[in-house]
């Protein structure tokens, strides 16, 4: 494992920068306080996590360079009321707790701003945080289509430890 360090001045403006970019204006405040630490790959020394208090928040997904979050970042993000949500009926919910897929019959909203690829906050009809993952399809196909992956839900509440 490599060596824990806080981020330089210009590495968390710049963290945050790409926060905001991805997930709406505020994000990269919401989750990055001042005390977050990274830790770089070995071979390039770019920034591949991000933590608070030893917990990952995210991570950069190397083929594109956008922040992957982890269940923490999700809910930092969802109790901030920042991101992209999609919303999910009590049919899926349970499903979606336990980190499984996401089908387009089951979304019932999805944040117009969404596109393929997005990385997405999956909640139930009452607005309980259940998941994150990541976008199949733009917001208007999902809400469009009757079968088919919406969301390759990455993690559901359930299996946080």
């Amino acid at each position: 494992m490599l060596k824990m360090e806080k981020p330089s001045k210009f590495a968390l403006r710049q963290i945050r920068t790409i926060a905001d970019f991805q997930y709406g204006k505020g994000a990269g405040n919401a989750l990055f306080s001042e005390d977050v630490t990274i830790e770089r790959s070995r071979g390039t020394n770019r920034i591949r996590f991000i933590y608070m208090n030893n917990e990952r928040i995210c991570s950069f997904r190397v083929r594109d360079g956008y922040l992957v979050l982890s269940l923490l970042g999700g809910k930092i993000l969802h109790k901030n009321g920042l991101g992209y949500n999609v919303v999910v009926n009590l049919d899926a919910e349970p499903f979606v707790r336990k980190g499984k897929t996401v089908f387009a019959k089951h979304v019932i909203e999805a944040d117009e701003k969404i596109a393929s690829k997005d990385e997405v906050i999956i909640v139930n009809q009452k607005g309980d945080f259940l998941g994150i993952g990541t976008a199949k399809l733009s917001a208007p196909l999902i809400l469009e289509m009757n079968n088919g992956v919406a969301v390759d839900t990455r993690k559901g509440v359930e299996e946080e430890k």
